[in-house]
């Protein structure tokens, strides 16, 4: 029983470590909690399927207007951002 509840332990820990340590995790994760703190998602939904550059232009745009995010979390974000099609989920819901 002891060798079960270890086991369970392990594989708990180890894909919470995976899953907290993925660029695209943390990047949803910090859309939701950032961005939309201002505006709707859906201005950021109408604009998936731009690219890399303008999703960097847009999080110092908004860095700029008072965001607070770090240069590692603003590349996160536009990464992630650049990375989702048009019409995604959560962006889009």
């Amino acid at each position: 029983m002891y060798r079960l509840g270890f086991l369970i332990l392990a594989f708990s820990l180890s894909w919470v470590y995976a899953c907290a340590g993925q660029p695209e995790a943390k990047g949803k994760e910090l859309l939701m909690a950032q961005c939309v703190s201002c505006h709707s998602n859906q201005i950021t939904c109408i604009n998936l399927g731009e690219d890399r550059a303008y999703w960097d232009k847009t999080v110092v745009r908004m860095v700029k207007k008072g965001m607070d995010m770090s240069d590692e979390e603003q590349d996160l974000v536009s990464e992630y951002l650049a990375g989702l099609e048009p019409g995604a989920s959560p962006v889009c819901e």
